[in-house]
């Protein structure tokens, strides 16, 4: 086996052609998973003057069939040793356009994402969702791997990256005990696998809390009858009944006057020499609308917990994991539709999750008239309602939890990857397995006769006398990426939280200061000696209507708490 290194205008050109510039005494590659592979060669030292101006090299093994190439690299030592006959290089297998491939791959994986509509889950082993993240995170590769069960892999050949599974190789390699030098296995623990994740995931959003109710009903509850009636002309007293505090506002007020009748009779006597005169008042009775309008913003927060069981490493490690999104924006484009507010063609507005378009000029009433309306689309945003009461109810909010879970299965899946295996092979037959692969070795000292494992780590040493590769393996009882597909048809059950304000409950008080029955009796006992005296006396004593409204609590956060069931994963051997 003779290794052949050439020097090179750029990395990785003209793989084909060979030329043997220099003569390799000894060579070191080192290769880690997710990371750049580095070479160390050392060559003859008569050459060192014309070494000065190179920076890329590749190194080939000669084979039957001619050279095939094993590593690319970037000269960054020369040289690190130098000794009478030889110097040590040391190259970077990091291609030039590691960067521009990176930020491809998170374009690309980003774009993926942003064409799902509507936040529906898709069907990609890559789920995402942004509100996990701050918005200068999207140029970060990494984060696009977090929920899934795919690692970094940079080919030392060409500087290519692809994504590698953590637990299983593209290609199957089986090693023979026989083949494993002797006394050069080692097994070692590299973690203790958990067995379950305890997972928390906050939100947090500001509610628009609003809606109308029409309070004459039951103000005339109140009355005899339950009609509005006094004699004394109410209608100002109700104009006024409503403060512009605390987030309430009179809407609409139509207060009319429907009939009358009079009083009973009264009787005054101007002097003790007089006869009674009787008098009598008009009686006035009202109906119509009094539409009282509310509108304010309460702090929401909801979280929710679920346990990810392991069954294949039931006496591991817990890990709690929190994850607190950001806050929940609600949609800000269009206003929300208002009550009694004029429309003209071409407004648009909100409501109920959609966007609509005023086709017909109008006055907006109590209720919404879809056909001076023209839809438009439904509202993309994370929530669709800006009365929405609950996040993790919404689509997105379940996908939210998903991407969250998936997290978790990700992380127990990488943690299950908890025993490593060393052993050194000859190179001639396994120059070619690299960090893609996945390695049986086969030996009656393990149990049940085999053991597989994905390579993590992976050491060439030659030399004159020997050439050996140190291959790390790390081996899982089960491979859990199964439960990433399992998550698509995974069912979240969430019910709406419906903690509005009824709009009956609004009214906690009704208060009837001096009711027409009160003002008849005050003008019976009263001892008048004229209709003007009884006139005066009924305007102090005037019928007045007092409301006392439902407080707006705004100051406080409300907070639900919601737990789902455990999730048991499903394992498959390996």
């Amino acid at each position: 086996m003779k290794f052949i290194l050439d020097w090179s205008p750029s990395f990785c050109k003209d793989k084909k052609q060979w030329r043997g510039d220099e003569e390799i005494i000894s060579l070191e590659i080192f290769h880690k998973e997710c990371g750049f592979a580095t070479a160390k060669v050392s060559i003859g030292t008569k050459n060192i003057d014309r070494l000065t101006d190179k920076k890329y090299a590749k190194i080939g093994v000669q084979t039957g069939d001619g050279v095939e190439l094993i590593f690319c690299g970037r000269l960054i030592a020369f040289p690190v040793g130098l000794g009478n006959c030889t110097m040590q290089l040391e190259f970077i297998a990091e291609p030039d356009d590691y960067c521009a491939q990176l930020a491809k791959f998170s374009r690309e994986n980003f774009a993926e994402y942003q064409s799902v509509n509507n936040h529906i889950l898709c069907e990609k082993n890559i789920l995402f969702d942004d509100l996990f993240f701050s918005s200068g995170d999207f140029s970060n590769p990494t984060i696009f791997l977090e929920g899934g069960n795919k690692i970094f892999h940079w080919d030392m050949k060409d500087g290519k990256l692809s994504l590698a599974d953590i637990n299983c190789g593209r290609k199957k390699v089986d090693i023979d005990g026989g083949e494993i030098l002797q006394d050069s296995v080692k097994v070692r623990i590299a973690r203790e696998p958990y067995s379950k994740v305890n997972l928390k995931i906050s939100a947090s959003w500001i509610q628009h809390e609003y809606g109308i109710v029409d309070v004459l009903p039951m103000i005339a509850e109140r009355f005899d009858q339950h009609v509005i009636n006094s004699f004394t002309n109410i209608k100002s007293s109700v104009e006024n009944i409503i403060s512009e505090k605390n987030g309430y506002r009179l809407m609409h007020c139509n207060i009319k006057e429907i009939n009358s009748a009079v009083s009973p009779d009264f009787s005054v006597k101007e002097n003790k020499f007089s006869e009674r005169k009787k008098v009598r008042f008009k009686r006035f009775y009202f109906d119509g609308k009094l539409i009282v309008g509310w509108t304010y913003k309460q702090k929401r927060k909801e979280i929710v917990s679920v346990k990810i069981l392991n069954p294949s490493s039931q006496h591991g490690r817990e890990k709690n994991i929190f994850l607190r999104l950001n806050e929940i924006q609600l949609p800000k484009k269009y206003p929300s539709r208002d009550y009694f507010t004029y429309y003209g063609c071409g407004n648009k507005i909100q409501y109920k999750g959609d966007i609509w378009e005023c086709v017909s000029p109008h006055i907006s009433g109590e209720n919404f008239e879809q056909d001076k309306w023209r839809f438009v689309q439904k509202i993309p945003d994370a929530l669709t309602d800006d009365m929405s009461s609950s996040f993790f109810a919404t689509n997105r909010g379940k996908n939210a939890i998903k991407y969250a879970i998936q997290k978790a299965i990700a992380l127990i899946n990488y943690s299950s990857r908890h025993v490593e295996i060393d052993f050194c092979v000859g190179a001639e037959k396994f120059i070619f397995v690299d960090l893609d692969d996945q390695i049986t070795v086969h030996d009656t000292r393990f149990k049940n006769g085999s053991v597989s494992g994905k390579i993590i780590k992976k050491r060439f040493v030659g030399s004159a006398d020997k050439k050996i590769i140190k291959f790390t393996i790390g081996c899982s009882a089960a491979d859990l990426s199964g439960n990433f597909d399992r998550l698509n048809s995974y069912e979240i059950s969430i019910t709406k939280d419906e903690n509005k304000i009824n709009p009956r409950d609004i009214v906690r008080k009704i208060e009837i200061k001096n009711s027409p029955e009160q003002q008849i009796e005050i003008l019976s006992n009263a001892d008048a000696h004229t209709d003007l005296e009884l006139q005066s006396l009924l305007k102090k004593h005037a019928t007045k209507i007092k409301l006392t409204l439902h407080p707006l609590n705004t100051t406080r956060m409300v907070t639900r708490e919601i737990q789902l069931p455990d999730i048991n994963l499903r394992g498959e051997k390996i």
